[in-house]
């Protein structure tokens, strides 16, 4: 966990806390949004290093990621309304499904936003989180929390890429994640991480839900 320095006027300034395990996106995302009236006082890898950061010091905001190690950002979301109500809390993420973004929603979070949203829509939703306001954007549309909530899941409007389709088709012909390496000539490690995508994605909790969602629909 790198944290900065904090020289400004926290009377005038919010502080943020940013979480995302790729150093590049921290300090990309940092540079971006800091300003005088902006203080990213911590980057932090993982949601753990967050709660560790919070037991010493107050934050206004924190930014997160979802897929991150040791502790995922749903998780963070919960335990942050739990311990540190008054903290707010926005996702920052490439999930940019309904479900998901509504299940971030539903654990507490205050905002949600896309990684490939722009610098003036990243800075209205901290200034909307911070007026108590739901900031919810993807890049296709903008959602208010009522609409999503009220939005059934529909599996046919989610979006796999190319390879991630392929390990499903595997997964689905009950191939091992070995097997699954060996025929996309791709580590384990990589078969693994599409697998959690794909669950994430879908709202599978098992290799068992998967099949089933998939063998409903032909992606």
């Amino acid at each position: 966990m790198n944290v900065e320095k904090d020289n400004s006027d926290k009377s005038k300034t919010i502080n943020i806390i940013i979480a995302d395990d790729h150093t590049i996106f921290l300090e990309g995302i940092t540079a971006l949004i800091s300003s005088e009236y902006i203080n990213v006082i911590a980057n932090c890898k993982n949601g753990q290093e967050v709660l560790d950061f919070l037991k010493a010091q107050y934050v206004d905001l924190v930014i997160s990621d979802i897929n991150m190690p040791v502790m995922d950002g749903i998780t963070l979301v919960k335990k942050i309304k739990k311990l540190y109500p008054k903290t707010k809390i926005m996702m920052l993420s490439m999930y940019e499904e309904r479900h998901i973004i509504n299940k971030a929603i539903k654990a507490g979070a205050n905002g949600y936003m896309s990684k490939n949203s722009g610098k003036k829509d990243i800075l209205n939703a901290i200034e909307s989180c911070m007026r108590g306001e739901k900031a919810i954007f993807t890049r296709q549309s903008k959602f208010t929390q009522k609409s999503i909530q009220n939005t059934d899941k529909s599996i046919k409007e989610i979006s796999l890429t190319n390879r991630e389709k392929q390990v499903l088709k595997l997964i689905t012909q009950e191939a091992s994640n070995s097997d699954i390496a060996l025929s996309l000539n791709i580590s384990k490690r990589t078969v693994e991480t599409h697998k959690k995508n794909i669950a994430l994605k879908l709202g599978a909790t098992n290799t068992i839900g998967l099949i089933k969602i998939a063998l409903k629909v032909k992606f």
